[in-house]
């Protein structure tokens, strides 16, 4: 037997409703009964897009020009701009979202970059041509005095 409403098969042939979606089998019922889907899987629910913020104005040019020329201050640059860059990537809703991830990625790559020269420099330091040419270059500064 096939409902006609959900289009089932039903088994038990002498059954007044469909077990699926509970619609009466007999003709002659003046009721209706609603489906119910109770016992059928229903997909799960789709999670909701988190909106960009549309009003966020884009970083302008001047204020990317200030925030890569502050390296460039004699003797604190340096130390500012990493100051600056922590601020930033942790900064809270008064940081514009495009300069917030900029530091985040700046941040990650001076650290790959840090991590790589060190071990280069570890390398070369414990290399046997290193160290004959540091040995030839002690023995010329103790020849010289």
């Amino acid at each position: 037997m096939v409902c006609n409403s959900c289009g089932r098969d039903i088994k038990n042939e002498s059954a007044n409703f469909c077990e699926y979606c509970g619609v009466s089998f007999r003709e002659g019922d003046s009721y209706e009964v609603k489906p119910s889907f109770n016992n059928s899987k229903l997909p799960p629910p789709m999670p909701i897009a988190v909106e960009a913020n549309q009003n966020e104005k884009p970083v302008s040019f001047l204020n990317w020009l200030g925030t890569l020329l502050i390296p460039l201050i004699p003797l604190v640059g340096l130390l500012v701009y990493l100051v600056m860059l922590i601020i930033w990537s942790v900064g809270g809703n008064d940081v514009q979202e495009s300069k917030k991830n900029w530091a985040r990625a700046q941040l990650v790559f001076s650290l790959i970059v840090l991590i790589i020269t060190i071990v280069f420099i570890v390398y070369l330091v414990f290399t046997p041509e290193f160290q004959e040419a540091y040995k030839e270059m002690l023995d010329n500064i103790n020849n010289y005095q």
